[in-house]
């Protein structure tokens, strides 16, 4: 027969479980701070592409008038 656990026991269970807890949060902010960074940096890149393309989309279109 297994043997119950007392409240003091579950408060022990608990403080482990909140402390690796907090660990794993940290670990997935500071990823997502990661993956926030990387992205915006992309879209920085994205951003520069889009406007070389139309850029030379216009002097390809005056040109063609002129």
């Amino acid at each position: 027969m297994p043997i119950r656990k007392t409240a003091n026991d579950v408060a022990a269970d608990l403080a482990k479980h909140d402390a690796v807890c907090q660990e794993r949060w940290k670990t997935i902010y500071r990823k997502t701070d990661e993956l926030q960074s990387s992205i915006n940096s992309m879209k920085i890149w994205l951003l520069g592409g889009l406007t070389t393309i139309a850029a030379s989309l216009f002097t390809i279109i005056v040109r063609g008038m002129l």
